[in-house]
């Protein structure tokens, strides 16, 4: 579909419509003959195209933008437009102090929120290693209490009663034995064997007796009922208490644990805060640097000023986020144009196209449609209406670059090897399409059926034949009436 050799390119004004006819043998032929202009009915090609204008655009672009928060990010140095990139290269650069500034700001939080989670895990270990302890002891005490009950209940206490009850029975025993011995003395002193002092004697024995045995069954008494009792019920109260102490004891140790697990929580909260700030802090200090990914050149992009807007300088502050150049990837490119609303219906995806670069006048690129919009769009002052159309190009070219202009010529329709002939050298005569042919010394009105045309060229599918001169206006007299043929298959 390029142009060559033989191939006419017209543009038809307003339209932008361009005709292509490649036709083989002879040019056509503007003589005169009789006074009247003439042309060749030619063997050729028909094709129908049409030319929109069009750009080059990187199908990807790569967009470099701050991505420090708010607009702290200052121009210190910037690499001039078009500059050529390679990955890695530093494009843009921020002023790194403040943001040094801040990286030590919040190491320094950091460390200090160490250092108390530190401290708090320190002190935990110490209060629970003391609680723990307090625990032990008490458990130990609660079994001291546990024993001393049991020896007690099982052994002094009873042990204690069981000596009084002895000791209590064996002062009654004496005491009865004191008694008789007194009645027998009594009994020997009526018959004179004893003296009245041994009976004072004796009587004075059995009253010792007599108090001791009484003092011997009090002791019995209150070590009954009152000693052991009371002794039991202290050992017991010893071993509630120790027990209590046991359950005070754990309460402590679990609300110990308890306290310090959130307070090393909250600690450890707080250095993750601390570490998460500074991790930002640090980020935002590797933002300074706008390193080019790809290789490329550099576009830059306007911001937005108080004055407006225009291209970043050193000392400009942007915005996170607003774009600052784009590096488009040269590896693959593709063209965007558009049509005009009455053409859209010629225009599918698929469509094959020539793409001539207006820089390079013999640089003519394959491509297809890969794209047809959907919304149509109008300029102010114009009533056409348009769509935009994506191309993507069959190859590509080193010498190409985004914002090229660009000739797109979509191949609408051809015909191949048919007869030709110029728009002018056909008309219309009531109801017939006809061409004057000159044949011999006579013109012949000839009617024809008429195929595929465009701007120049029409095809005659039937009524002449290649080579035949063909008047270019239509003669006042002497004209001879032809029959009608068939189409030619």
């Amino acid at each position: 579909m390029r142009p060559g050799k033989g191939t006419v390119t017209l543009f038809a004004a307003g339209s932008l419509v361009v005709l292509a006819i490649a036709v083989t043998g002879r040019d056509r032929n503007e003589s005169a003959r009789g006074g009247l202009p003439v042309a060749l009915a030619e063997r050729g090609n028909l094709e129908v195209t049409l030319v929109e204008p069009g750009a080059v655009e990187a199908q990807r672009s790569v967009t470099l933008a701050s991505e420090i928060r708010s607009n702290r990010a200052k121009i210190v140095s910037l690499l001039a437009e078009g500059a050529w990139v390679r990955p890695g290269d530093v494009v843009v650069r921020f002023d790194r102090t403040p943001f040094e500034e801040e990286v030590a700001k919040r190491q320094a939080e950091l460390r200090d929120a160490q250092a108390v989670a530190a401290s708090v895990a320190q002190e935990r270990k110490l209060q629970i290693a003391k609680a723990e302890q307090s625990l032990e002891s008490a458990r130990h005490l609660e079994k001291i209490a546990r024993l001393n009950l049991e020896a007690y209940e099982k052994g002094s206490g009873a042990l204690n009663v069981r000596e009084a009850e002895v000791k209590a029975a064996e002062q009654q025993s004496e005491l009865e034995r004191a008694r008789r011995d007194f009645g027998d003395m009594e009994q020997m002193l009526a018959r004179g064997f004893v003296s009245q002092g041994e009976i004072d004697r004796q009587r004075q024995k059995v009253e010792d007796l007599e108090r001791r045995s009484s003092l011997q069954r009090d002791r019995l008494q209150s070590a009954r009922d009152v000693v052991y009792p009371r002794e039991l019920e202290r050992t017991r109260t010893e071993l509630d208490e120790a027990k209590g102490a046991i359950a005070r004891a754990e309460v402590v140790l679990y609300h110990t644990r308890e306290f310090y697990r959130a307070a090393e929580e909250a600690a450890e909260r707080k250095v993750e805060a601390a570490r998460e700030t500074a991790r930002v802090a640090a980020e935002e200090l590797e933002k300074t640097d706008l390193a080019a990914p790809i290789e490329g050149f550099l576009v830059l992009q306007e911001i937005p000023l108080e004055s407006g807007k225009r291209k970043p300088q050193v000392g400009d502050s942007v915005w996170s986020g607003h774009p600052v150049a784009v590096i488009p990837d040269l590896s693959r490119m593709i063209v965007r144009t558009r049509v005009r609303e009455v053409d859209l219906h010629r225009i599918e995806e698929g469509l094959a196209a020539d793409v001539a670069v207006e820089a390079y006048p013999n640089l003519v690129l394959g491509g297809r449609v890969e794209h047809v919009g959907s919304l149509a769009a109008g300029n102010r002052g114009s009533p056409w209406k348009f769509f935009s159309v994506r191309l993507s190009l069959d190859q590509t070219d080193p010498r190409l670059r985004p914002g090229m202009s660009v000739r797109v010529s979509f191949l609408l329709d051809s015909a191949r090897d048919v007869i030709l002939a110029p728009l002018d050298a056909v008309f219309t005569r009531g109801q017939e399409t006809v061409c004057y042919v000159r044949r011999g010394g006579d013109v012949w009105e000839q009617p024809i059926t008429l195929g595929k045309r465009n701007d120049t060229h029409v095809e005659i599918r039937s009524g002449i034949a290649a080579g035949e001169e063909l008047l270019l206006a239509a003669p006042e007299s002497s004209i001879r009436r032809a029959a009608r043929e068939e189409p030619h298959a």
